[in-house]
């Protein structure tokens, strides 16, 4: 009795077993979609050349339609890798090189380059985001200043500091958007026409792409396209698609076959119909970074020419993620496999797991899992000196260099033969030695970190971004300036209530009257930003000025107000809390925080 008890349950377990496993992949995506709490998505996956698609949930919330596979979908960023294979197209019909200057296709856009002479930027640094430059500004992605039809110039010409070198172009890794899009203007400079026109042409259609467009397309207005699934956020409302200014940076309006076969070329031998369209040796540096100072240093992950290395979930593959407003999309290749796959999410979601569709992919494509590079055992005593406080250098966005600063900062600690990271944001995490110079983190299959100096500074790098090791009394005084200046706002805000219930606030020897209503002011801009759009958050708006003007006059009032403790000779707690206040907004001031002016 008891055995056939047994054997009833093992059939029932290995029932329920067998028939999860042979759930598809369509179902596997919609039951993800539904606990994820996404509207809705478009994917195809490649696998020996053939391209299968399919769809998931809604294309518009609102009318509850029905999402299907040939519906268009905005993919973000990976735009950025279609705009490399467009360069790559060029350079291999040689109408430009890679090696090139950029200020020598467009010297009236000149960069601010400290080290032009040895270390100009070049047409390879923009494809590689090693070229120094920022990511990009408020004013460049939050607006609705911008056309389908605003010339590219005008990103860089309305503020040329945006063009700032900060680093030797060529030696890090840092995104940017700008970079994309100056590729886009370095297109049209060689067509001479609209980079738009042009790689519809000569790159779209000799793929095979023809129901894709890099022209702007929206589903309301002007411009409709009535395949073009809506965009989402997290409540569920609808955002159409709008002009951007960085649009070669993430304009692409596609469907899921399409990008399919798009995937599909670029792990060919790059050609069409016998005839070479890319060259192959280009073809293949894609996601194969060789210029920087990590790759120089034994790390192979990276990023080169529209794609990036990327270890995850025990495969190693070329991989390129992007998000526009209302949308997510995933791209990812094997190329040694011929396989890869591609998602594309009506809905930008910041509660989402999305890795967890790229996991049900890799499983359903069957790809072949890496074993873990072993470990060496003994980690060399010169890594001592590679123990302290490391600062990202460079940082993707220069208004928020202060608060990387500060809370992007890691510590490196060596602990039981192994490295360990630690950080406020991140949850720490362990790196294991392979020897030299390389380490790998567990959840890797090869290197992940390399660890080296630069001009006797010690560096970390993961191939996408950079530390530099920095002193740790320097990180501990800008921690403290910020303590302190907390410390002084509680002190002037408990003291001017203090005084203005007693009446006393405005009497005329009072000396923290300007420094309390200046902190106080810092709540007018709030009720005319909550009313105004995230997407005018870059413009010259009522509330935008506004808060630069509050901004502007909180270290100004507590100037007048130390000058007023000055004149009246009293030194009490309410001198303290100003002199608080006004050291971390001369910090803020020398970091570029205050005056706050999103639109610059």
């Amino acid at each position: 009795m008891i055995k056939s008890t047994i054997l009833i349950l093992l059939l029932f377990v290995s029932n329920i077993s067998v028939a999860q496993n042979s759930e598809t992949l369509d179902e596997k995506l919609k039951k993800a979609v539904t606990n994820e709490n996404l509207t809705g998505a478009v994917w195809s996956t490649i696998s020996d050349d053939i391209v299968t698609t399919g769809a998931i949930g809604l294309k518009n919330a609102d009318t509850k339609e029905i999402l299907e596979k040939n519906d268009r979908v905005l993919i973000g960023s990976v735009t950025k890798t279609l705009i490399a294979t467009g360069i790559l197209r060029l350079a291999s019909q040689e109408k430009l090189d890679i090696e090139t200057p950029v200020y020598k296709i467009l010297p009236d856009i000149p960069f601010i380059n400290p080290w032009r002479e040895d270390n100009p930027v070049t047409i390879r640094d923009l494809l590689n985001h090693t070229s120094g430059i920022e990511d990009s500004r408020f004013w460049q992605v939050f607006s609705t200043e911008s056309t389908p039809s605003t010339p590219l110039e005008h990103i860089f010409s309305k503020n040329p500091s945006v063009l700032k070198v900060r680093n030797i172009s060529g030696t890090r890794f840092s995104y940017s958007n700008m970079g994309y899009s100056f590729l886009g203007l370095i297109i049209e400079k060689i067509a001479q026409e609209s980079y738009e026109t042009y790689l519809d042409k000569n790159l779209l259609i000799p793929l095979g792409m023809e129901n894709s467009t890099f022209q702007f397309t929206t589903q309301k207005g002007v411009n409709i396209d009535p395949h073009l699934a809506m965009g989402h956020f997290d409540d569920g409302t609808t955002q159409e698609n709008i002009p951007m200014f960085l649009r070669p940076a993430g304009q692409f309006t596609t469907t899921a076959r399409d990008i399919g076969l798009f995937a599909r070329f670029l792990m060919s031998d790059g050609t069409i119909n016998g005839k070479v369209f890319i060259d192959k040796g280009l073809l293949k540096q894609m996601g194969n970074p060789t210029s920087t100072e990590s790759y120089k240093n034994g790390l192979k992950s990276g990023y080169q020419f529209g794609l990036s290395y990327r270890d995850r979930y025990g495969v190693v593959g070329k991989f390129h993620r992007g998000n526009t407003i209302g949308y997510r999309a995933t791209f990812y290749l094997f190329p040694e496999q011929k396989k890869g796959f591609f998602i594309s999410y009506n809905a930008d979601s910041e509660a989402a797991n999305y890795e967890k569709f790229n996991t049900i992919f890799i499983n359903h494509l069957g790809i072949t899992k890496h074993e873990k590079q072993k470990t060496n055992g003994n980690l060399a005593s010169s890594f001592k000196e590679f123990d302290g406080y490391y600062k990202m250098n460079p940082i993707r966005f220069k208004m928020f260099a202060y608060l990387d600063l500060l809370f992007n900062s890691i510590k490196v600690e060596l602990e039981n033969n192994k490295l360990v990271i630690k950080s406020i944001q991140k949850e720490d995490y362990d790196l294991l030695p392979l020897g030299d110079n390389l380490f790998r983190k567990k959840d890797r299959v090869k290197a992940s970190h390399v660890f080296y100096k630069n001009d006797n500074t010690p560096m970390i790098s993961d191939g996408l971004v950079t530390y530099e090791k920095i002193s740790s009394f320097y990180l501990g005084l800008m921690w403290i300036s910020l303590i302190l200046g907390l410390v002084g706002m509680m002190i002037i805000l408990f003291r001017g209530f203090y005084l203005l219930f007693q009446k006393q606030l405005f009497k005329r020897n009072q000396t923290i009257t300007l420094p309390f209503l200046s902190i106080i002011g810092l709540l007018i801009p709030l009720p005319f930003l909550l009313n105004q759009s995230f997407l005018n958050l870059g413009d010259f708006t009522f509330a935008n000025v506004l808060l630069a003007i509050v901004t502007g006059f909180l270290p100004l009032a507590m100037i007048l107000g130390i000058r007023k403790i000055w004149k009246t000779k009293t030194l009490t707690i309410d001198t303290a809390g100003t002199l608080f206040i006004l050291q971390w907004t001369l910090v803020l001031i020398y970091w570029g925080v205050f005056p706050l002016r999103l639109w610059y």
